[in-house]
């Protein structure tokens, strides 16, 4: 089933034209998502108020910006973290100063700095100027970060994207601020109290589509696949998650389940002997595009191995494809929830995001869409509370939306109960750049709702100690 996702839809999943007082009842995911729950069965189909916003509402996508200059009745008091009658503050950041990879995760903060000024434009959350605060974890200073956040008293962590998000989590905790990150890595941060994420990335699910796509592309090879991941938690527990999931779809696995140094390797090619030895005839990769896969995929060419390698949505950017002058990339399979760049043609809210940053400034990736997503998520939400705008009100706000495409930028997902998307493009790096593969048509995606999958039995899922409510408790604070 291929699920078209053009200009004109609007996926909003409480729509702006809701009054805008909204009383805040305090709820958190703990109450808005109850076991075993999933997504609505009409999620196929794009939620709409039957509204057509008057034609100088400024649009992001197929929905109007969730930034106004407001009545001017704002009641703040000046009690609520980071809030007043005219001011917000909200914090973000990245991994940028990683020396490992300097401007790690940049483009998100690109994207919240283009997203925050084009909001103040328009005039705000209900004319409340927003103020964004930028913190560098460099990956190993997450904690510092956090404690900066936690100190400045900012109203939400928005955008943010910190790749060991589980090391902040105490502290978050402690602080109580809530988060609507680009992404989240770790299962405490992917399942924490009051994290609401565009492009939800639970543990105890998957959006497991690709593993059928493969297996439809390449039936015998996806029976005997070789793993090859980082010794560090967040590519282990992607590799563990396809271990769990991949099975479902037809895939089996060779002896050949190997992991590197997350630093990277002075030689790949005894990785290279393994697999050829194990008779693998597929490669699933977790890590960096580059060097680590590009070091990779040159070894196998050299040794003659040449078989499929298929990894995650970080491998879908320029410089990825860019560096694949001598064609051993070419074997590559990306998988995405999201249009690509390249078809903005096809999708008013891709090209928004273009222009978005053409129009501010910043370097435009993947990631920075999925920042897009997260923040006109929190926008919309804030909006909404009208004259008061609080924690609760917007935690109220943010769990109804079981059915978001950030204006449709994504595939639709359900941010309200921490559920992924049943909808896959798969993609094929092709020389310097990225071929559609599946579905074949521009702007489409392949939707099924069997392609949610249930994860269970991850090192990852044990430590995150979910409680009934899938919300983790392993830095529940009394």
């Amino acid at each position: 089933m291929l699920r078209r996702h053009r200009q004109g839809y609007r996926l909003v999943a409480v729509p702006l034209v809701l009054a805008l007082f909204v009383t805040a009842c305090g709820k958190s995911r703990d109450d808005a998502a109850p076991a075993g729950s999933s997504p609505d069965s009409s999620s196929s189909q794009p939620a709409t108020d039957g509204s057509t916003p008057a034609a100088d509402v400024p649009m992001f996508g197929d929905a109007p910006w969730p930034c106004s200059k407001g009545d001017g009745a704002n009641t703040d008091s000046g009690n609520e973290p980071g809030v007043t009658k005219d001011a917000i503050s909200i914090a973000g950041g990245d991994d940028a100063g990683y020396v490992g990879s300097p401007g790690l995760s940049h483009q998100l903060t690109d994207a919240m700095r283009a997203l925050v000024k084009k909001c103040n434009e328009l005039g705000g959350i209900n004319g409340r100027q927003i103020t964004f605060n930028y913190f560098d974890a460099g990956i190993f200073n997450v904690v510092a970060a956090m404690q900066g956040v936690c100190d400045q008293n900012n109203f939400f962590l928005v955008g943010e994207g910190w790749a060991f998000d589980s090391n902040q989590e105490e502290v978050r905790l402690k602080c109580g601020i809530p988060a609507v990150p680009t992404y989240s890595v770790s299962s405490a941060f992917a399942h924490g109290k009051d994290v609401f994420v565009g492009v939800p990335n639970p543990s105890d699910e998957m959006s497991a589509g690709f593993f059928a796509q493969m297996a439809t592309l390449f039936p015998d090879a996806v029976k005997n696949v070789a793993t090859l991941v980082g010794n560090f938690s967040a590519t282990q527990e992607s590799g563990d998650k396809v271990l769990a999931v991949a099975p479902q779809y037809g895939w089996g696995f060779a002896d050949a389940k190997l992991e590197y140094n997350a630093a990277g390797e002075a030689d790949w090619t005894p990785f290279i002997k393994q697999i050829q030895d194990s008779g693998a005839t597929m490669l699933y990769w977790s890590g960096t595009c580059l060097p680590h896969l590009q070091l990779v995929a040159q070894a196998a060419k050299t040794n003659g191995l040449n078989i499929p390698i298929v990894t995650d949505a970080n491998h879908y950017a320029v410089e990825c494809a860019g560096a694949n002058t001598d064609g051993s990339l070419d074997n590559v399979y990306v998988r995405l929830s999201g249009i690509p760049l390249e078809e903005a043609s096809t999708n008013k809210a891709t090209q928004d995001y273009l222009d978005l940053m053409k129009t501010y400034g910043g370097d435009i990736a993947l990631l920075g869409t999925q920042t897009t997503s997260s923040f006109l998520l929190w926008a919309t939400a804030s909006q909404q509370c009208g004259a008061e705008l609080t924690r609760a009100c917007v935690l109220a706000n943010l769990a109804k939306v079981t059915k978001w495409t950030g204006h449709g930028i994504h595939a639709e997902d359900n941010p309200a109960q921490n559920h992924p998307s049943s909808c896959n493009i798969v993609l094929k790096i092709e020389g310097t750049g990225y071929k559609r593969v599946a579905p074949a048509e521009e702007g489409t995606y392949e939707c099924k709702p069997e392609w949610i999958a249930k994860v269970s039995g991850t090192r990852a899922l044990a430590a995150a100690l979910l409680d009934g409510n899938r919300i983790s408790q392993a830095f529940a604070t009394k």
